[in-house]
C-alpha cells in the first residue's frame, strides 16, 4: 500500500477524525487550551496541546474519553471547506490559537487552505481526510500522556501530547491492548532490573549501560556464539584502540556521515581525536600494514568492540539506543570472485543463529536513493546492488528492497527478525563495499603481477549486542534458552538432612560439559541450602527465571532421584542420569 493509500484508508480516516473529536472534548473542558497538530498514526492518533499552567495527566484521560463518547453519539458531520489566507489567519487570531497562526503563516502562497467543521462544535485547520460523521469513528481508547516539544524543536515550548488507540472494531482494539500489556510485561528495562542484568547511573551518564555479573555472562555467551560461526570460517581476531585521529574518518567519509561523533583535542599533543563511531577504518589499516597477495585472500578479521555515538537524551532508552555500542564486527578483504562465497557463509550463519533463538528471518536489501550522501561512483553502486540481489535470489531468501537504507559506502543485506509479539527488528547485516578500499588506496598483487583493489565486506551477526539483548529479553520474556541462561540450574534443598546428597548433585554438575551450540561449556549453577522454606526458595528461583530447578528432599534421597522443575513441566530424574538429562535441555 502506498503512503497516500494508507493515509486515505478507512481506519486512518477514523483515527484522524478521532483526533478532532478529542480536541473538541478538550476545548469544552479546557477553554484556554491551544492546539498544535493532531495526526493519525499507525495505532491511533494524538494531539499536541498547550494547556498553559494547567497540568493534564493520565488520571484525566477517563473524563476526556467520556466527553468524546458523548460527542460521537451525536452523529456530528465532518464538513470540509476552503477559506482564504486572511479568513484562516483571522480565525486563528480570534480564537487565540497562536500555534495555528504559526502553521498558517508557513503555508505556501499557492496552497489551498482548508478547515474541517465537526458539526457546529469544533473547527480545525486540516487537509483531511475524515469519515462522514462521528458514528463512523470505530473503536478507540485514550492511552497515555507525554511531553512533546513544539515542532520537535527542544528550544521551543513543551506541549502535552495525548495519545489515543483506534481500530475499526472492538475486537482489534482489545487484541492490540492485550499485546501492549504483554509488551509492558516483557519490557527489557523492567526485566533487566528484575533479573539483575544491567543498570544505569546518572553519574556515569545516559545511554551508558553497565552490566552486572549475570548480564556479563549473557553478553559473553552471545558474543562467543555469534563469533563462533566466523571462527569456523577462518576469521582471525584483531584488536584496535577506541580512539583515532579525526583525519582517519575524513578519509573514510564517516566525518560527514556521523555528526554525532564524539570529538576532543588532546591537551598534551594538540591532536584532534575522536572516539571511534565505527571499526572499519581501523581494520583497513591493519590490511594496509603489509603487502598483500591474491594467494592470502580472502583476509578475514573479527573483533568484538565498542563504538561510540552521541545521541539526544530523549532518544536514549534502555539498551535499545545507547551511546556505547558493542559490535560483533567483522571485515573481509577479498577478490571479486570470492564475494559470493563469503556472503554465502555469512548468510548461512545468520539463518542458523536466528533459528536457534526461534526468530523468523526476512531480508531487506538496503539500496541507495538519489541523495548525495554516498561515497563511490554510480557504476560501483549499480554493480554492488546487482550482486547483492543476485545472492539473495541464489540463497532463496524472502526479501524486499529498502530504497535509501544503504550504508554510505555500499548496499546491504539487512536481516529482519520477527519476535514473539510479531514485531520486526533489524538485526544482522552484511554489507558490500567497493568504495572504502578505494578511498584508502588498499591493494593486493594479483596472479598476473598487477595491483588490484580488494572488495570489502562488513558483517555483524547481531549488530549491537546491547540492542540485540533488548530484543532477546523481550522475545523470550526473560526465559532464556537453557544454553544461554546466565544461571542454568539452581539446586534447592528441603532441609539439612539432604546436604550430603546435594553434594553428589554438585559433583555431577561440575563434571557435566555441554556441547550445543557452544562446545566445552560447564553448567552454570548455584546451590540454595539456606534454612528457608521450600516455597520461598522456589518463588525466588522462578522470579529469576532459572530454566531448571532441582529440588532435593528426603524422598528423593531414598529413591536416588532428583525432582526437576522446568518452566512448563515437572519430572523425576535418576541421579545417575542427571548429567545426560541436562544435555538434552
Amino acid at each position: 500500500m502506498s503512503k497516500e493509500e494508507n493515509e486515505n484508508s478507512l481506519v486512518m480516516r477514523m483515527r484522524h477524525t478521532l483526533s478532532h473529536v478529542m480536541a473538541a472534548a478538550v476545548r469544552e473542558m479546557y477553554p484556554e487550551a491551544k492546539f498544535g497538530i493532531g495526526p493519525a498514526i499507525d495505532t491511533g492518533f494524538y494531539y499536541d496541546i498547550d494547556f498553559g499552567t494547567t497540568k493534564v495527566t493520565e488520571t484525566d484521560l477517563a473524563r476526556i474519553e467520556k466527553k468524546m463518547r458523548g460527542i460521537i453519539a451525536r452523529k456530528l458531520p465532518m464538513t470540509y471547506r476552503e477559506v482564504s489566507r486572511e479568513e484562516a489567519m483571522n480565525w486563528a487570531k480570534e480564537n487565540k490559537q497562536d500555534l495555528k497562526v504559526e502553521l498558517i503563516s508557513e503555508l505556501p502562497e499557492d496552497e489551498a487552505i482548508s478547515f474541517y467543521d465537526l458539526g457546529d462544535l469544533f473547527t480545525d485547520l486540516c487537509k483531511g481526510p475524515h469519515v462522514e460523521n462521528t458514528l463512523e469513528c470505530g473503536a478507540f481508547k485514550l492511552d497515555k500522556v507525554a511531553g512533546a516539544y513544539w515542532r520537535g524543536d527542544e528550544k521551543r515550548q513543551m506541549l502535552t501530547r495525548i495519545y489515543g488507540l483506534a481500530f475499526e472494531t472492538e475486537e482489534e482494539l482489545d487484541e492490540y491492548i492485550k499485546k501492549q500489556e504483554d509488551a509492558k510485561a516483557r519490557d527489557h528495562r523492567k526485566l533487566g532490573k528484575e533479573l539483575d542484568l544491567f543498570c544505569f547511573s546518572e553519574l556515569v551518564g545516559s545511554g551508558l549501560p553497565m552490566f552486572t555479573p549475570r548480564g556479563t555472562v549473557l553478553r559473553d555467551i552471545l558474543n562467543d556464539f555469534t563469533q563462533s560461526y566466523r571462527i569456523k570460517n577462518g576469521y582471525q581476531k584483531v584488536c584496535i584502540p577506541h580512539i583515532a585521529l579525526v583525519d582517519l574518518y575524513k578519509t573514510s567519509g564517516h566525518y560527514e556521515k556521523f555528526p554525532e561523533m564524539l570529538q576532543f583535542t588532546s591537551q598534551e599533543s594538540g591532536d584532534h581525536l575522536a572516539l571511534k563511531p565505527v571499526n572499519c577504518p581501523h581494520h583497513t589499516q591493519i590490511f594496509a600494514s603489509q603487502p598483500r597477495s591474491y594467494k592470502e585472500m580472502p583476509v578475514k578479521y573479527l573483533e568484538t568492540t565498542m563504538v561510540y555515538r552521541d545521541e539526544r537524551k530523549g532518544e536514549l532508552g534502555g539498551l535499545s539506543r545507547v551511546r556505547s555500542i558493542t559490535q560483533d564486527d567483522s571485515h573481509v578483504f577479498c577478490t571479486e570472485d570470492q564475494v559470493g562465497q563469503v556472503f554465502g557463509e555469512l548468510i548461512a550463519s545468520a539463518k542458523d543463529l536466528y533459528e536457534r533463538v526461534n526468530m523468523k528471518l526476512t531480508l531487506r536489501l538496503s539500496f541507495r536513493d538519489d541523495g548525495d550522501g554516498y561515497t563511490g561512483t554510480q557504476e560501483m553502486w549499480d554493480k554492488a546492488e546487482g550482486a547483492i540481489k543476485a545472492m539473495a535470489e541464489e540463497h532463496k531468501i524472502e526479501y524486499f528492497i529498502g530504497i535509501g537504507e544503504a550504508a554510505m559506502y555500499g548496499p546491504k543485506m539487512d536481516f529482519m527478525a520477527t519476535d514473539a509479539l510479531g514485531r520486526e527488528w533489524q538485526v544482522a547485516t552484511v554489507q558490500l563495499d567497493y568504495a572504502t578500499p578505494d578511498r584508502f588506496g588498499l591493494e593486493y598483487v594479483d596472479a598476473d603481477g598487477s595491483k588490484k583493489t580488494p572488495v570489502m565486506i562488513h558483517c555483524a551477526l547481531v549488530g549491537s549486542i546491547e540492542r540485540f539483548m533488548s530484543v532477546l529479553i523481550e522475545h523470550t520474556a526473560g526465559w532464556f534458552p537453557f544454553w544461554m541462561a546466565p544461571e542454568q540450574v539452581r539446586v534447592l534443598t528441603i532441609n539439612d538432612e539432604v546436604n550430603e546428597y546435594a553434594d553428589k548433585i554438585r559433583a555431577i554438575l561440575d563434571d557435566t560439559e555441554l556441547s550445543e551450540p557452544l562446545e566445552h561449556r560447564k553448567i552454570r549453577y548455584s546451590m540454595d541450602v539456606r534454612n528457608e522454606s521450600l516455597g520461598k526458595k522456589i518463588r525466588e528461583a522462578t522470579k529469576m527465571k532459572i530454566p531448571c530447578i532441582l529440588i532435593v528432599g528426603p524422598k528423593d534421597v531414598e529413591a536416588g532421584e532428583v525432582s526437576v522443575r522446568l518452566k512448563d513441566k515437572e519430572e523425576k530424574v535418576k541421579l545417575e542420569k542427571l548429567g545426560e538429562y541436562l544435555k538434552t535441555l
